[in-house]
């Protein structure tokens, strides 16, 4: 066998490795409408089931917002009321020094300094064994309420797919090369085999 068929049989096998790799990596994302070659349409992977990614990942989202407990150990965090109580004791001091002389005008004139700091005291204390509760409850609606698996699925099909190939790429440039290169070595190598097989023959 000659070297230049030697040569031409290598490079065959290679660049035949080279161009799977490359029509994978294109048909990812090409094209991005549907393509209808007589009976058979064509349709990138991504731009194809992106609806159906958007789908499933919101259904994932939703199903992790309601198995997650942390929102209701967050909004019924002891230190979450302390942080707030500062402004509920402006409330509250607003109400009971102000407000209440327009709402109770007849119930302000007997309340003094003393019978206005046990009327604080009891609100706040109601306020601290209350404010969990309606923490855990309001937790639980927000759950049930916040479909985040739309607003999931409708931003991800929002998404242009120029915007995620470009971000694919981005990520993933240095692994689309290193996958050409395996492809192109395995061409390679099976044009070695072939050669080796056509020595025997």
């Amino acid at each position: 066998m000659y070297a230049t068929q030697v040569i031409i049989i290598l490079f065959f096998f290679t660049f035949t490795g080279w161009l799977i790799a490359w029509g994978i990596a294109r048909f990812l994302f090409w094209p991005e409408k549907p393509l209808k070659l007589g009976f058979i349409t064509i349709w990138g992977l991504v731009p194809g089931t992106m609806g159906k990614v958007a789908k499933r990942a919101g259904e994932v989202f939703q199903g992790q917002l309601i198995a997650y407990n942390g929102l209701d150990e967050k909004l019924t965090d002891p230190e979450l009321l302390q942080k707030l109580r500062p402004e509920i004791e402006n409330h509250v001091d607003h109400f009971l020094n102000e407000k209440i002389k327009t709402v109770f005008p007849l119930l302000s004139q007997f309340m003094g300094e003393k019978t206005i700091s046990q009327f604080k005291s009891s609100l706040l204390t109601e306020i601290d064994e209350l404010f969990p509760v309606l923490m855990k409850k309001f937790s639980g609606e927000l759950k049930t309420e916040l479909r985040i698996d739309k607003v999931v699925e409708e931003r991800i099909n929002a998404l242009e797919v120029e915007e995620i190939k470009d971000f694919f790429y981005a990520a993933a440039g240095k692994k689309i090369f290193l996958f050409k290169a395996i492809c192109s070595l395995t061409g390679f190598i099976a044009g070695i085999v072939t050669l080796v097989i056509l020595s025997f023959l």
